[in-house]
């Protein structure tokens, strides 16, 4: 290359001289843009996770660029219930705390007057949970479950259930459910007798037994689970196999999935996770067509949740075909009465298991009443089971089923804490309130590490905010079957402290510990008991 220099003419220029000087020029340019790139990064990240600093609210530590706060959701060390219990932890010192569920601010509510203000005084701002269905074509079924429904079409889904537990109704359905206990208490004692009067088992599976038995029953079909030499053979699945299937949901079973599935409706939808395995739409829609048809033909009434549903749909129009309709409300009682309550009873009985001295007294109340109504259990005899009712609230509030749950705002409302704190949520925002946090806070009840039942007697709860107690939810979304949860769980527990001794067997792992990968609370290990015959009995 030449160049032609004033002073000296033409001189020659090497080459590799200009294409270094033009590549250091091309590096700086990019070494330039990377830092423009990363101090915008930089810059919207911390306006993003500086959103309730700019509010005037606390906000947990602990956040990670990208994540939020769920990192330890997402690698399975958490669930989102320890998560939110742990932040309620942390802000201890207020009635609010905000988080980041990934790039999202969430609010977490502390103060049990403003959980009532968000449940129950201005409902009309928080009317909606916030799991949606990601793929309607495999959930049609679950997406009448009142849980997932919204709007109008909330109060259409939730109205057959509601009527199907009224008092008159589960007065009906009682029989149902001492028939299933029955069977129970058969089967543990041929299972004692088969094994020397003693009999090691893993609680959740005789629970799942029975919540199995008592969904399958409700809805007019067999589901044998005491009897496994009528189950099906041949590589068929029973119907506790076919409602596993949802519980065991890849969706419902890692971190990931879970975070995904429920707080990232877009990219749910991308890869269309679903709740409802195919296997389980099928089912229900079989079992409701044949149910449907052979009832038109039989022309007789049933005392049954399946009946129920029938004429209520017999009195109200639906643009839905009937047998679809019928299968989604079979499905939404199959799933509620199964999974939920069986954890709830587990958690129940291995509390009574592990406290002999409360184990008397519930089996003390049990014979009086049985005496006071000549051998029978009745409705009104379920409904005096004080004691028992006490020390199913008492496990209820150390063991929380879910331990964190979310509300949607839907209308602009200022929230105000009682330490002056206050917010305004816009539509669209996400609450948060930790159940665990609030019935384990001694700030609500004395030595909350133990095992109390008196704390539910009436002189305690007239003295404590309602609202640190949410073991169904409270408000106008308050799960619309607990009255009947209620009623097998103390079937169950009757049928089991009756005529069996119950002890914590040397395969539980003590003291319990969660088992983080789980959705729902769950201890480490599962739940082991030993149960044995009493002498008196047969």
């Amino acid at each position: 290359m030449y160049i032609y220099l004033q002073s000296s003419g033409f001189k020659k220029i090497d080459p590799s001289v200009t294409c270094r000087h033009s590549s250091r020029m091309e590096l700086s340019y990019i070494l330039a843009s990377i830092a423009f790139v990363l101090f915008l990064l930089y810059f919207y990240l911390s306006w993003q996770y500086n959103y309730w600093q700019r509010r005037g609210i606390p906000s947990a530590k602990g956040t990670i660029p990208g994540l939020g706060h769920m990192l330890p959701v997402f690698t399975v060390q958490k669930s989102m219930g320890t998560l939110g219990e742990d932040i309620y932890k942390e802000g201890k010192n207020y009635s609010m705390i905000g988080f980041y569920r990934l790039f999202t601010p969430l609010l977490l509510i502390r103060d049990p007057e403003l959980v009532k203000n968000v449940l129950l005084t201005n409902f009309s701002s928080f009317s909606e949970n916030p799991f949606k269905i990601n793929c309607l074509e495999k959930d049609e079924l679950i997406s009448l479950n009142p849980f997932f429904v919204n709007g109008e079409k909330w109060k259409q889904a939730r109205a057959p259930l509601t009527n199907s537990f009224s008092s008159m109704k589960l007065k009906m359905m009682l029989s149902l459910v001492l028939n299933v206990g029955s069977k129970l208490s058969n089967y543990l004692h041929n299972q004692c007798k088969d094994n020397n009067d003693k009999i090691d088992l893993n609680l959740k599976k005789l629970c799942h037994k029975f919540t199995g038995e008592i969904s399958s029953t409700g809805m007019g079909i067999e589901a044998h689970n005491f009897q496994e030499e009528l189950q099906p053979k041949n590589g068929e699945m029973t119907y506790n196999q076919i409602i596993n299937k949802i519980f065991d949901n890849p969706s419902l079973n890692t971190g990931i999935h879970q975070m995904i599935m429920f707080f990232m409706p877009t990219l749910a939808k991308l890869f269309k996770l679903s709740i409802t395995p195919k296997e389980v739409d099928q089912y229900f829609r079989q079992i409701a067509k044949t149910i449907i048809n052979n009832r038109k033909k039989e022309k007789r009434t049933y005392n049954d949740f399946m009946q129920i549903v029938l004429d209520y749909q017999k009195t109200h129009d639906s643009n839905m075909h009937e047998e679809t309709l019928a299968a989604a409300h079979m499905l939404s009682f199959a799933a509620d009465v199964y999974e939920t309550s069986a954890i709830t009873m587990s958690f129940l009985i291995m509390d009574i298991a592990s406290r002999p001295e409360i184990q008397e007294k519930v089996r003390n109340e049990i014979v009086s009443l049985l005496k006071k109504y000549n051998g029978e259990l009745t409705y009104d005899a379920l409904k005096e089971m004080t004691y028992l009712e006490k020390v199913l609230n008492e496990s209820q509030r150390m063991n929380h089923i879910g331990g964190t749950f979310f509300k949607i705002c839907t209308k602009k409302i200022k929230l105000e804490g009682n330490d002056g704190l206050s917010c305004v949520i816009k539509p669209g925002q996400t609450v948060a309130f930790s159940a665990y946090g609030l019935q384990m806070d001694s700030k609500y009840w004395q030595e909350p590490e133990k095992f109390n039942p008196e704390r539910f007697n009436e002189d305690e709860k007239n003295n404590r905010h309602k609202f640190t107690f949410l073991p169904f939810g409270e408000g106008p979304r308050i799960c619309v079957g607990m009255r009947m949860a209620a009623i097998l769980i103390k079937v169950a527990v009757f049928t089991i402290i009756k005529d069996f001794s119950v002890e914590v067997s040397p395969k539980m792992i003590f003291p319990i510990e969660r088992d983080e990968s789980s959705f729902l609370n769950s201890p480490k290990g599962g739940f082991w008991v030993t149960i044995k015959p009493l002498k008196s009995t047969r």
